[in-house]
């Protein structure tokens, strides 16, 4: 417990520690406020039980006197009316120091969210490329929901009631030692039996919750993401029964984990219920039925275990939720101090500076993907004339994607340099040469948003230039569509563009390319699972650019490159031929068989 807390520390913010400290001001208040109020029952019903004090003590004498009271009874109505105005002041300070205690643990939470968030949206295509977004799902949304709700929420109220039960078993321990130990024995040997027996079964719970959650995220992506082949082959019973198996596994873990958290509460009242009769029993015996002597014991006693049972059963509960909930901070944990320590908390704006311009190239590279035998590109070598319209051909596995994701700087070389202009692109000055791409994919990703959304993907509506919007829409060549829909440019088109046909994803993927007037365009397979006559539309608005914009066109059928300047043929990572298309044609067999068969 003390390892984690200092882990969880160790990963808040300057301002968080501080908060936490500050709050802890609030936390000996709220304790000092509940002593008060218990140890001032005691003399109130030593009143009750014996008016007599008033004369024969003399220090309730002097109050007394000095109250200016006239009779004894206004001074014991007085004196019970100071008792309830102090528990009420130890229960407001209660209530304002737990909602600051929650607040804070709940706001922690929300900025391990966040910090996770940036930090994985940050990082490179290789990370993703290994790591599903399922898993990453998982963590923001269950694993984080977990830390907050029964780690750092358990661990504050621990905070709050270890502090309060320790200041109230002093007070009692000072009023009557014997009576103290022996009760406050029973309630910590208790909850520490109990806390061994179940811990083992938490821990377990735990491990199935996390293992069980990132299956369940797994399935609904899948089957989601999959409908058309879940439905065409008639899948669906066997997600679903995966899914329900999985979720009865869930229910049992969390159902006997809250058991467990719960379940000590009804035995620690038997055992202070039967405490209290012991004692009134055993204080009959002694004092022979002298009511003056016993209701003051009774009254101190009976209030401090109505405020340290619960105090007891919520540090025993935050226990076993932590105990029942650490694989969940576990599994976060190392991203989280990853995110801490590169500052990925805020989000990354646009970068000053001039834009990298001129001619590209790549000079020797080589780039190997992480625990593949060999290397994905060799010895690249080529240069790209800025305004010139270039092809990259080859078959599958020849290292086309990788040479654009080097180029959109996705990832950068093992070796050699990628340049622009004679200025190495690097980790530096990589954003300069991103703010100049437009990418259009095999595979347009839509959000459920209107057009105008889909078209200024990524930028906040309140900065989304219209101007800009219906420009980029008459260049993709789909004004005409847009104009004859009811909501134009507000037209809500459905999660992943369902409502629209391949053809107006692929041209809104082009649209969105040119958002932001990019000076370089990248084709990666834009139109290979579209019919002849779409592809044809898209490729009429994409010789609109030609010699104005610098086009990359990764393809897959030949025809789609004809009129490029320079096509690149690719094989086994290396430029095997470079040159037009008709030059291709006549002095590269295997191009010329690509062509016939496309």
């Amino acid at each position: 417990m003390i390892k984690l807390v200092r882990e969880l520390v160790s990963l808040m913010s300057s301002e968080q520690r501080k908060s936490f400290l500050y709050l802890q001001f609030f936390v000996v208040l709220m304790a000092i406020a509940e002593v008060v109020g218990v140890a001032a029952v005691g003399p109130f019903m030593a009143l009750v039980g014996n008016m007599e004090l008033i004369q024969t003590n003399a220090v309730v004498n002097n109050l007394y006197l000095q109250s200016g009271l006239s009779s004894p009874i206004e001074f014991l109505f007085f004196t019970g009316v100071a008792v309830l105005v102090f528990l009420a002041v130890s229960a407001v300070l209660s209530v304002v120091t737990i909602w600051k205690l929650s607040n804070f643990a709940a706001s922690t939470g929300a900025e391990m969210g966040d910090a996770l968030y940036a930090y994985y949206l940050k990082q490179n295509i290789l990370y993703h490329s290994v790591t599903t977004s399922s898993q990453l799902t998982k963590q923001i949304a269950t694993e984080v929901a977990r830390i907050t709700d029964h780690v750092l929420q358990p661990l504050v109220q621990i905070n709050a009631r270890i502090v309060a039960a320790l200041f109230i078993s002093v007070a009692i321990f000072a009023y009557n030692p014997i009576i103290s130990l022996a009760g406050l024995l029973v309630f910590f040997t208790a909850y520490v039996s109990l806390f061994f027996v179940v811990r083992g079964r938490l821990a377990r719970n735990g491990k199935m919750i996390s293992r069980v959650s990132k299956q369940r995220f797994t399935l609904m992506n899948e089957g989601f993401g999959a409908i058309r082949d879940v439905q065409l082959l008639g899948r669906e019973s066997s997600f679903i029964r995966a899914f329900q198996e999985s979720g009865r596994v869930f229910a049992r873990a969390y159902g006997s984990s809250n058991g467990l958290y719960n379940m000590p509460r009804y035995l620690m009242e038997f055992i202070v219920y039967s405490g209290m009769v012991g004692l009134i029993l055993i204080l009959l015996k002694v004092h022979e039925g002298d009511l003056s002597a016993i209701l003051p014991v009774l009254a101190v006693f009976g209030l401090a275990a109505f405020k340290l049972l619960p105090s007891f059963q919520q540090i025993y509960s935050g226990v076993a939720q932590v105990k029942s909930n650490i694989s969940a901070f576990e599994s976060i944990k190392h991203d989280l101090s990853l995110a801490r320590a590169s500052s990925l908390t805020s989000m990354i704006g646009r970068t000053e500076g001039d834009h990298l311009q001129g001619d590209v190239e790549f000079r020797s590279v080589e780039f190997c993907y992480p625990d593949k035998p060999t290397a994905a590109l060799k010895n690249i070598s080529l240069r790209i004339p800025r305004g010139a319209v270039v092809g990259i051909v080859g078959p599958s596995g020849s290292g086309k994607s990788t040479l654009i994701d080097l180029f959109l700087g996705l990832i950068t070389p093992d070796k050699g340099a990628f340049l622009v202009g004679e200025r190495v692109v690097d980790r530096n000055n990589v954003r300069q040469w991103q703010e100049q791409l437009g990418y259009v994919p095999q595979s347009i990703f839509l959000t459920e948003g209107t057009i105008t959304e889909n078209v200024a993907f990524g930028v906040e509506p309140e900065f989304i230039d219209a101007q800009k919007v219906k420009r980029a829409i008459q260049l993709a060549h789909l004004d005409e569509w847009v104009d004859a829909l009811p909501d134009a440019y507000e037209t809500r088109i459905g999660e992943r563009g369902v409502q629209i046909s391949g053809g107006q994803r692929q041209r809104l993927g082009i649209a969105r390319a040119l958002y932001d007037d990019a000076d370089i365009l990248v084709f990666d397979e834009a139109t290979s699972a579209l019919d002849g006559v779409t592809e044809k539309m898209i490729m009429e608005a994409v010789e609109r650019f030609s010699h104005k914009k610098t086009i990359i066109m990764i393809a897959h059928r030949l025809n789609t490159i004809k009129n490029c300047d320079v096509i690149f043929m690719l094989d086994q990572g290396r430029v095997v031929d470079q040159g037009t298309y008709e030059y291709l044609m006549v002095n590269n067999e295997y191009f010329n068989r690509m062509a016939s068969s496309s």
